[in-house]
């Protein structure tokens, strides 16, 4: 039946609600994570509930709470017993544990996450081909029409500061935050392809990139959610190739969406885009939180038997956190983490340089692709499939080395947070060797820059895996922390770079060669961070040693 199959998702919410479906039966799921030691008074605990399974909280016979009284009285000192009213599963094979679920299930769960990262991140990326348009509509220059494509970044960098804490929450849980948030994004592509002026466009692309940012700062957690923890670093790769293709294929899209109609067509196609997947989602994307499918189950209780005294520990736990507190935790700590921690510092700039150079590649392939060699919108759109072989070939070593050298290492205990470095290292080369050969090669051949993207996607998607496994790693205490500063401080690299980038390749342009120097002065920055893993690797372990934040 749906309603079993799909509970706790926002249909079945709005079902329970509204009285429309009943969860009576609820109770003989709930029932054996409340039962006490033997000898407790489960018997009584139970005689809350009439034969049919209907609440009958208030009569419970007072010979059971008389004889317990008694017994409490003359009994010997028994271990403490749990508290009856606590909310817990009913043991390892509690069906609604999200690692119980079926793998049909689990399977949906993680191609719905999968699809509305791409749909999200997409958004991005897409706005590009329809630029000029815009500049030309809106009698404007390339700086502000440049900042539809970097507010948007910026947007989905400030919104896992809010968001990943709050997705934590044992009341809010994660689905609600991606239903909510998606449906905002959708009503808000509609003012953009409606919109009548740049400054309109700029903050509608700010705000909707804010409301993008959930599935991209706790995707990762809903995978982690339901699969297996010796599973997770795969599927965790297969979304970080959505994460990465997603912008890449959006310029095609985009320049389809051009070439076909106009601009404002772009954020049509974005509209029945994330329309199609809210819908999916509100019918089949259920919690995958544990703390809020307890808390959801500690709800129905209190709905049922009348009684609110059931209640889960995370939830009783959050009652005592102070709004001051939530702001310290969401908007304070992360700047923390970056400013006092040489680690996070490191890493953060190594990832925020690679970020950047990403979004820059929007600006530099125009002047290459169509400035050098006339490419149409659509076949600029087609250069960029390079990063996705890359993507392939990049989770094939990731993917390896996992396997031959991460679970060696677990198998004879020799695993340290280090071991992760290792991957940084090896690929470490084909960043600056990618930007080199973009530059340098622009003049001879259009294959040679698509070819350069293989080697840089080489490099930055095995650089973010084991870069975010390592942070994961040392400081899983403050985990939602040290992400939501490191999204922050990617997207702030992203969002800038884009704004200087046509200016700097411009000014650095020698003839046959327009970004070359560009390129290489990109390239010689990435040497110089290439020596962050390898100092890791050497001093990490005495670096997190005198670490507040690590253990």
């Amino acid at each position: 039946m749906y309603t079993d199959a799909f509970r706790n998702t926002f249909f079945v919410d709005f079902l329970e609600f509204f009285g429309l479906t009943k969860t009576f039966k609820d109770i003989n799921n709930v029932r054996p994570s409340l039962r006490k030691s033997e000898g407790s008074n489960y018997d009584a605990e139970r005689a809350t509930y009439n034969s049919d399974g209907s609440a009958n909280s208030h009569e419970v016979s007072s010979e059971v709470v008389g004889e317990k009284e008694s017994a409490d009285k003359n009994s010997v000192p028994q271990p403490e017993e749990k508290d009856p009213f606590l909310v817990e599963y009913s043991g390892e094979d509690d069906p609604e544990h999200p690692l119980n679920w079926s793998v049909g299930k689990r399977a949906l769960t993680v191609a719905e996450v999968f699809v509305l990262s791409c749909v999200t991140y997409m958004g991005s990326s897409i706005y590009t081909p329809g630029q000029e348009q815009i500049q030309q509509e809106f009698h404007v220059g390339h700086v502000v029409g440049t900042l539809n494509l970097s507010m948007y970044v910026l947007g989905y960098g400030l919104g896992p500061i809010i968001f990943s804490p709050l997705s934590e929450f044992a009341t809010i849980g994660r689905q609600q935050l991606y239903i909510w948030t998606l449906f905002g994004y959708t009503m808000l592509q509609v003012g953009c392809a409606l919109v009548n002026n740049i400054a309109g466009l700029v903050i509608l692309r700010f705000i909707t990139g804010i409301l993008c940012s959930p599935s991209l700062s706790t995707g990762g957690a809903t995978i982690g959610d339901i699969v297996a923890p010796n599973y997770v670093p795969a599927f965790m790769g297969v979304w970080s190739i959505g994460t990465v293709c997603a912008p890449i294929i959006g310029p095609l899209l985009g320049a389809s969406m051009v070439v076909a109609e106009d601009w404002r067509f772009i954020f049509w196609l974005l509209m029945w885009l994330s329309s199609l997947t809210l819908i999916v989602l509100v019918f089949f994307f259920p919690e995958t939180s544990n703390e809020n499918i307890l808390y959801r189950r500690a709800v129905r209780l209190r709905k049922l038997t009348g009684d609110n005294r059931y209640y889960t520990l995370k939830e009783r736990e959050e009652s005592k956190l102070s709004f001051k507190e939530f702001i310290f935790t969401a908007l304070y700590r992360p700047f923390e983490m970056i400013i006092k921690d040489p680690i996070v510092l490191a890493l953060d700039l190594y990832i925020a340089l690679c970020y950047g150079t990403f979004y820059l590649f929007f600006e530099a392939f125009p002047i290459v692709f169509v400035g050098i060699y006339n490419f149409t919108l659509i076949e600029m759109g087609l250069a960029f499939l390079g990063f996705c072989v890359g993507c392939i070939i990049a989770y094939a070593v990731c993917m390896l080395f996992l396997v031959k050298v991460v679970g060696k290492q677990f198998q004879d205990g020799t695993f340290t947070p280090e071991t992760f470095m290792q991957l940084a290292m090896g690929v470490c080369w084909s960043l600056p060797l990618s930007l080199f050969l973009f530059g340098w090669t622009a003049s001879v051949h259009w294959i040679l820059p698509i070819i350069s993207e293989i080697f840089f996607i080489l490099c930055v998607f095995n650089l973010f895996q084991a870069t975010f496994s390592y942070l994961a790693v040392s400081y899983p205490k403050y985990m939602a922390s040290v992400f939501a500063g490191n999204g922050l401080m990617r997207a702030g690299f992203a969002c800038a770079f884009p704004l200087f980038g046509r200016a700097m390749y411009n000014n650095l342009a020698i003839d046959g060669y327009p970004v070359a120097w560009g390129s290489s002065l990109l390239g010689f920055v990435s040497i110089g961070l290439a020596v962050i893993p390898f100092a890791l690797y050497k001093y990490g372990p005495y670096l997190r040693s005198k670490s507040t934040f690590s253990g």
